[in-house]
């Protein structure tokens, strides 16, 4: 029973690593990604490259759709994975500490049935 509970525990432990090896890593292509915002609004259109009706619309859409559209994913979206995994990382370390008190009881029990023999 002991046995058990202390695989569970090295488990959720590990889960735990993988989380914030997880963690990490987002966080390393969040700054990567926001480094790279600017291309999303290149080429710049000049008079010389792409001009008229169809170029202001293509600027339009690119700052108002693409450029918002990436922001949004740089921030608000990024964060909310960020907070999910926080959330999953406290979840587990909690079941760590349950699991860690079942395995001391268990232990106190058998040592108690140890003396008592």
């Amino acid at each position: 029973m002991i046995a058990f509970y202390i695989a569970l525990k090295a488990k959720k432990l590990n889960e735990v690593a993988r989380l914030q090896a997880c963690q990490a890593n987002l966080e390393s292509k969040q700054g990567e990604f926001q480094q790279n915002e600017g291309k999303c609004l290149e080429p710049e259109l000049t008079l010389t490259t792409w001009h008229g009706n169809h170029a202001s619309d293509f600027d339009d859409i690119r700052d108002a759709d693409i450029h918002a559209s990436y922001l949004e994913l740089s921030g608000d979206q990024f964060t909310k994975v960020f907070d999910a995994i926080a959330a999953k990382i406290a979840e587990l370390q909690a079941e760590i500490v349950q699991i860690q008190a079942t395995i001391d009881r268990l232990l106190a029990e058998q040592a108690a049935a140890a003396a008592q023999s």
